[in-house]
């Protein structure tokens, strides 16, 4: 039985609840139509709107509200969640077995090698460096997954010899039931506390892409990472463990013309040429990648200079570890912009290594963390020798970045926090500090 067809035979028979119609719950709800074409099934989101779409109007398919899904949620034999929404937060009342994710059945069910990429911060740039680096070596090759592609938007394209490089988030993770082949964990800091309730679960939800492999599969993880060390003690499934530090794991590959700034990025390249190795790729590629390879936008990101000040987007900054190893790339930087959403995450360490920071001489703070954070810098516990600028919008702490920022110097842009008190998302957040950057420039 080819795996396709196994797929087809899991799902056929079973009545089948599609919850959540956003970019994931559309890719299920056209690959059921393509696999059972005539089996009917139902549709569950909160917005009417979606719930109306025209693409469903001509399928057999029940389109129901998300109260009533809830209610309805004994009859059904398999529900498709969408990663969203807070599993912790329904009354599920025992039927947790059969709430599925699509990443977990394409990681069952996919024809092909998959490699799953995970971590509180770098799995994007890890992830797409993988895949460039296979492509480089001539191999059919797809990226999906949290990067923004529903892995079953590429299913009927998949063969045998195909790659596929599958970005995994704590959503998606939290109720697999199956591991990849291949494994990676870039690191694990508190994030997302507000959807898992508490770290120990995000945590626990992470160390998912290792707690069904086998002995036959591989895990890449890094070994300086004690958090993820401790998860792996109780959750670490069987396959073989490879620990990772940095390009020194590699000594045939030159980092020489890696373009990605800072330690931390060539830690997550190191990791991906790791998990290339396991694939087979050979030296020649992964060399050709590295000296290829683009960073990813909005990950300390040159945004332009405006008289003589280099400004860098690092929108992707959600929580403090990922702005101090920004400062760490950026040894020029003498302000930093920071804050967000605040999801109470602690902030004293935080501060206290922004106030030993030595060549920081400028922090404007940003709603909502930017204040609490802020009063922690100016508090009697911690010694910030520069200056603090209290703002209100990305437009003022542009201006003040500005005034203050020294000729040949840098201002870096990295939130350490979430953008949702302000933007949609990151991406929405950074794009808003470009543009005002490129404003700038225009009236330098």
């Amino acid at each position: 039985m080819t795996p396709h067809l196994e797929l087809v035979r899991f799902l056929e028979g079973k009545k089948i609840l599609v919850w959540g119609l956003g970019r994931e719950g559309k890719a299920t709800v056209n690959l059921l139509r393509q696999l059972l074409p005539g089996q009917p099934f139902v549709a569950a989101d909160r917005s009417l709107a979606a719930l109306e779409a025209t693409e469903l109007v001509p399928l057999p398919v029940d389109r129901i509200p998300e109260s009533e899904a809830l209610r309805r949620l004994p009859e059904f034999d398999l529900v498709f969640k969408a990663p969203g929404i807070p599993t912790r937060q329904l009354a599920l009342d025992g039927q947790a077995g059969k709430i599925a994710c699509q990443a977990d059945l394409f990681l069952q069910f996919a024809p092909c090698p998959i490699v799953g990429v995970t971590g509180t911060k770098g799995k994007s740039t890890t992830a797409t460096l993988l895949a460039h680096i296979c492509r480089c070596a001539g191999r059919q090759t797809f990226l999906v997954g949290n990067i923004g592609i529903p892995p079953f938007t590429v299913w009927s394209d998949l063969r045998p010899e195909s790659v596929v490089i599958c970005e995994l988030s704590s959503y998606q993770l939290e109720l697999a039931r199956s591991s990849p082949h291949i494994a990676l964990w870039t690191n694990l800091y508190p994030e997302h506390l507000n959807f898992h309730g508490s770290f120990a679960a995000y945590g626990l939800a992470k160390s998912r892409i290792a707690r069904w492999q086998s002995a036959d599969d591989v895990l890449i993880y890094s070994g300086e990472d004690v958090r993820i060390a401790d998860h792996l003690r109780i959750e670490g499934g069987a396959a073989r463990r490879i620990p990772y530090q940095g390009p020194e794991d590699l000594p045939e590959i030159d980092f020489s013309r890696f373009q990605p700034l800072g330690g931390h990025n060539r830690k997550n390249a190191a990791a991906a040429l790791l998990a290339a190795k396991v694939l087979g790729i050979p030296p020649s590629a992964m060399q050709e990648a590295i000296d290829s390879f683009s960073p990813l936008p909005h990950r300390l990101e040159p945004a332009g200079s405006v008289r003589g000040i280099a400004f860098y987007n690092d929108s992707i900054s959600t929580v403090p570890e990922s702005a101090l190893v920004a400062l760490a790339a950026l040894p020029h930087a003498r302000t930093l912009i920071v804050g967000g959403q605040d999801r109470g995450l602690p902030l004293e360490g935080f501060a206290r290594s922004l106030a030993a920071s030595p060549g920081l001489r400028s922090i404007i703070l940003l709603p909502e963390t930017g204040s609490r954070l802020g009063n922690l810098l100016r508090g009697a516990d911690v010694s910030f020798s520069g200056k603090l600028f209290f703002v209100e919008t990305l437009e003022a702490a542009v201006r003040t970045a500005m005034a203050q920022t020294p000729e040949g110097t840098c201002c870096l842009f990295s939130p350490a926090a979430p953008s949702y008190n302000a933007y949609r998302n990151f991406e929405e957040r950074g794009n808003h500090f470009r543009a005002l950057i490129c404003r700038a420039q225009g009236e330098a």
